[in-house]
């Protein structure tokens, strides 16, 4: 009996294709994506890179803008201009000073408003509260005003003094209103805030006024 003939398979070894051969045919096949890909990327450098310098540039704009500022017309100017901005934080303040001190207080009420608003917490915006409420007082309108004193006058955060201040200011006003337990109360507190405070001083010599009368 004979035996069929076995035929051997050869079976193809897998050709080699070399790294940079590999990555001729990758370009070639996606070159053009890469390109844009990379296009795209430069561009948004690009676009951030610009904004970045309109940006500074529109900024230093505005700071020499304000340092021109010399008069309350001026101020009120650059407010009404670059509404939003910390500078124009500090405008409003300047111009409700200036209209508190020749007493304008409703307007002065105004513009301290709009600087809280605007100013982050610090000096100036403490300032400012502080300028709001005494513009309320000077307006009659005690409670606003007596809400704000406290409100500052219990602030840990504020300033020694910005607090007795305010302390001093709601003491004035229990004085007025004939409250000599209140004013003794507050001077207490004032001196337990700043001893050294003249305003807590203050408070003591007008609990001592209603005591004489």
């Amino acid at each position: 009996m004979t035996k069929p003939d076995t035929q051997t398979e050869t079976v193809a070894a897998p050709v080699h294709v070399p790294f940079d051969e590999t990555l001729r045919q990758a370009w070639a096949r996606y070159g053009n994506a890469i390109y844009v890909v990379c296009a795209l990327i430069a561009l948004g450098i690009i676009a951030k890179g610009t904004w970045d310098y309109l940006s500074a540039q529109r900024e230093i704009g505005i700071e020499r803008e304000y340092a021109a500022c010399v008069s309350p017309d001026s101020f009120k100017a650059f407010a009404l201009s670059h509404p939003g901005h910390a500078l124009t934080g500090l405008a409003e303040l300047k111009v409700a000073d200036d209209s508190f001190a020749t007493n304008h207080f409703d307007e002065a009420r105004t513009h301290y408003q709009n600087a809280v608003a605007i100013l982050a917490d610090g000096p100036f915006r403490s300032h400012a509260q502080l300028g709001l409420a005494v513009s309320n007082a000077a307006l009659g309108k005690s409670a606003e005003a007596e809400a704000g004193f406290k409100q500052l006058m219990n602030g840990t955060t504020q300033l020694k003094a910005i607090r007795c201040e305010a302390g001093f200011h709601l003491a004035s006003i229990a004085a007025d209103a004939g409250r000599a337990a209140e004013v003794q109360t507050l001077a207490e507190q004032l001196l337990s805030i700043d001893p050294n405070s003249p305003f807590a001083e203050r408070a003591f010599s007008l609990r001592s006024e209603m005591a004489a009368k």
